[in-house]
């Protein structure tokens, strides 16, 4: 498709605070980069410092997938327990502590573990939601 027919990409960046940390890396981040890619939600980090050059991903979600872990995001918020986001292209852990959350995306060697507050982590379901209601949708004439 020609570049001037294409949709224009759409990148939300959702503000971090000071507790949000990215392993297996030991990243601070600044900022979650949500975009769309290939009709699919991705998320990338925005570290503080990356001297050591270590890739910003985070995870790619299926559009289904990520409305789900925004809804889950919120249930973990409000009811403050543990919940799940398990499909046959995502596996999703968020982890309930009192001092805030961690979401596990992957498994063994490509595991990413997030540890985010409350108010960052309600702003990453937000900003999931509206990209999300982007990909959603109806095509315009």
């Amino acid at each position: 498709m020609p570049a001037a027919l294409q949709k224009p990409r759409t990148l939300i960046n959702v503000e971090m605070d000071e507790r949000t940390v990215l392993f297996p890396d030991g990243k601070f981040l600044s900022h979650i980069s949500v975009f769309e890619e290939d009709g699919r939600v991705r998320l990338e980090a925005v570290f503080l410092f990356n001297e050591s050059r270590q890739p910003a991903d985070i995870a790619t979600l299926d559009v289904e997938d990520a409305r789900e872990l925004a809804r889950a995001v919120m249930d973990g918020v409000f009811q403050g327990r543990t919940q799940h986001v398990l499909s046959d292209a995502a596996k999703v852990a968020l982890i309930f502590n009192p001092n805030g959350f961690i979401l596990r995306f992957g498994e063994g060697a490509a595991l990413r573990e997030l540890f985010i507050a409350s108010p960052a982590i309600i702003r990453l379901a937000q900003g999931l939601l509206r990209m999300v209601d982007r990909l959603s949708a109806a095509p315009a004439h």
